[in-house]
C-alpha cells in the first residue's frame, strides 16, 4: 500500500468512526463529510468510471478529487450555519448516494440488455440519482433524528468499508459491516433517547422569578 493509501485509509476510518457514532450530534461536521464522500463517489461512477471516491486517489484524479474537497468545505460551511439546511441536505445526499447503486444497475440493463444508447442511460440514471436524493429529503423532513441515525450509519460503515478495501462478497465483510451498523445505530438511539427524556424532565426557565414578581403585583 502506497503512502498516499495508507493517509486514505486512515482518514477513512476516523471519519466513518464519527459518523457512524456521532454524526446526528454535530450536523455541520456530518454535512462535511458527507459531501466529500458523496460528491467523490459520483465523480467516481458518473466522470471516472470507477467504483469509489477511493478509487480517485488512487488513479491520481487530482482534478476530481479537488471538486470533491471544495464541495465538502461548502456542505461544512452551511452546515456551520444553518443547521436546519444542511439536515435537509445530508438528506439529499445520503438518497442520491444509495441510488448509485440503481444507477448502475439501470445504466446495465439498458446499455447492455436493451442495447440502447449510453447517453440514454446516462440521462435515465441522473433521473434516478435527483429521485433518490428527494426521497431521502422527504425522509429527514418526516422524521429527522430516526433518519439522520440510518442515514450517518449507511454512510459510516460504507467508508469504513472502503478505507480498509473489504471485499463486498466476502460473508466476513457482511458480519463486520453488520456489527457495526448495530453498535452505531444502537450508539446513536441511546444518545437520542437520553437527549429527549433530559428535554422532557428539564424545568420550565425563570418559572420561579415569574412567579415571584407576580405575587409582588398581587401583594402592591
Amino acid at each position: 500500500m502506497t503512502g498516499i493509501g495508507i493517509i486514505g485509509t486512515i482518514v477513512g476510518l476516523i471519519f466513518g468512526g464519527y459518523i457512524l457514532f456521532a454524526g446526528r450530534r454535530a450536523i455541520w461536521a456530518t454535512l462535511g463529510v458527507t459531501s466529500l464522500v458523496v460528491s467523490s463517489r459520483l465523480l467516481a461512477v458518473i466522470v471516472a468510471n470507477v467504483e469509489s471516491g477511493r478509487d480517485l486517489i488512487e488513479f491520481q484524479e487530482w482534478t476530481l478529487v479537488g471538486i470533491a474537497i471544495v464541495i465538502g468545505i461548502l456542505g461544512l460551511t452551511v452546515g456551520w450555519i444553518s443547521p436546519r439546511l444542511g439536515v435537509l441536505l445530508i438528506g439529499f445526499l445520503a438518497g442520491a448516494d444509495l441510488a448509485l447503486w440503481f444507477y448502475e444497475i439501470s445504466s446495465y440493463v439498458i446499455v447492455t440488455v436493451a442495447q440502447l444508447s449510453e447517453q440514454l442511460a446516462f440521462v435515465i440514471g441522473v433521473l434516478v440519482i435527483i429521485i433518490g436524493g428527494l426521497l431521502g429529503l422527504w425522509l429527514v423532513g418526516k422524521a429527522r433524528d430516526e433518519a439522520l441515525i440510518l442515514i450517518t450509519m449507511l454512510i459510516g460503515v460504507q467508508l469504513i468499508q472502503e478505507a480498509l478495501s473489504l471485499n463486498p462478497n466476502s460473508s466476513w465483510t457482511a458480519i463486520l459491516i453488520i456489527t457495526l451498523g448495530l453498535a452505531g445505530i444502537l450508539t446513536q438511539y441511546a444518545i437520542y433517547l437520553r437527549e429527549f427524556q433530559e428535554s422532557q424532565t428539564a424545568p420550565e426557565p425563570h418559572a420561579s422569578s415569574i412567579a415571584y414578581f407576580q405575587d409582588l403585583e398581587l401583594d402592591s
